[in-house]
């Protein structure tokens, strides 16, 4: 079986935190500063809170069926028709999540970086290591994840350094001037950034714990941390470029890598990409790995076949990702992705929860 395994609390920190960053960190605070402007790094904030919240929902859910994962669940809490078609629609937004995080970092790596290579080699390269790795079991995912912890403060130290060059403080001030209304309606975009938390519909069953709060409060501290990341590379951001100049400019921190000039590296932007590609690589595979196992509940018996499923979903991802060279399609299918992200990870588990408590389903754990 699959699950036999438990994983720790420190796993599932690392599993949460490392599924939250990745290619997102290259265009902050670009999306969140439409109407906050210098103020971004507070929508950056808003985002985070909106995202516990969401998270303590999702914990609330999870301990009325804290013996099952939610692809095993869903059927008995709203019926086998209704259960198997939500499966097929978590399946669909992995895979979509996976497909998107796959193309745009393709996007930026064939643009900054590979320029003559053909996109379907690095496509294909990057669906076939996530695949090797979600094919197997979610102990073995986890002690990968923890390896590439490293990778990310490795990454973590590049932005910091890049970000001590010059700049202007004025930049960020004054705070709070455009109002909580544009810092509130620029959090909704930072909210997409957080995206990773849902990650504990499935695997809360299988988290090895002393008391259950603990699993709470593992999820806190990766979306914590991952918070103040965003909010550093705001900072940053808005440290180094004006207003005027961060609404033409879609990838901001690629600049500052580029732009810094440091001795002991040629290329900052360049050893940046390469080391946060494995950061990329843990997003893939934690997708790939749940929207195979939501689709192995989408019939009446569970399918046990888990790699033929996670190869297969890579294939098909593969082949949808062949139409994404056309850079405007892409953002398109990001636009439409984030609204799925909002209905999923948002609305699914409120109402969810919701349809728990009338209906009586399962029972909080003392």
């Amino acid at each position: 079986m699959i699950h036999l395994k438990q994983i720790s609390t420190q796993q599932l920190v690392c599993l949460v935190f490392l599924t939250q960053v990745g290619v997102h960190v290259l265009s902050i605070p670009f999306h969140e500063s439409r109407h906050a402007g210098h103020d971004a790094w507070m929508s950056v904030i808003v985002g985070g809170l909106i995202a516990q919240t969401v998270i303590m929902v999702i914990y609330w859910l999870g301990k009325r069926f804290a013996d099952q994962s939610l692809p095993q669940y869903m059927s008995t809490l709203l019926g086998k028709p209704i259960g198997a078609v939500l499966n097929l629609m978590f399946a669909a937004y992995c895979a979509e999540s996976c497909l998107v995080v796959v193309v745009s970092y393709t996007d930026v790596i064939e643009r900054w970086m590979l320029l003559t290579t053909p996109w379907y080699v690095i496509l294909g390269l990057s669906f076939a290591i996530a695949a090797y790795i979600a094919s197997s079991q979610l102990r073995s995912i986890a002690v990968v994840t923890q390896s590439i912890m490293f990778m990310f403060l490795v990454s973590a130290a590049i932005v910091l350094i890049s970000g001590s060059g010059k700049g202007d403080y004025r930049h960020l001030l004054p705070i709070g001037n455009h109002g909580i209304g544009a810092i509130v309606r620029d959090s909704l975009p930072s909210l997409w950034l957080f995206a990773g938390y849902e990650l504990l519909l499935y695997v809360f069953p299988y988290v090895k714990y002393r008391k259950r709060r603990d699993i709470v409060i593992a999820m806190t501290v990766a979306n914590g941390v991952t918070t103040l990341f965003y909010v550093i590379v705001s900072l940053i951001v808005m440290y180094k470029f004006s207003e005027s100049q961060l609404n033409a400019i879609a990838e901001p921190m690629m600049y500052i890598l580029r732009q810094f000039n440091w001795p002991v590296v040629q290329s900052l932007d360049i050893l940046f990409m390469t080391i946060w590609l494995a950061v990329v690589t843990v997003t893939v595979y934690v997708y790939l790995f749940l929207s195979a196992r939501y689709l192995a509940f989408v019939s009446r018996k569970e399918i046990h076949k888990h790699s033929m499923l996670v190869w297969l979903l890579a294939g098909v991802c593969f082949v949808a990702g062949l139409w994404g060279e056309n850079r405007e399609r892409v953002i398109r299918f990001t636009v439409f992705h984030n609204y799925a992200t909002g209905i999923i990870v948002v609305i699914a588990p409120v109402l969810l929860l919701c349809c728990s408590l009338v209906r009586g389903k399962g029972g909080f754990a003392k």
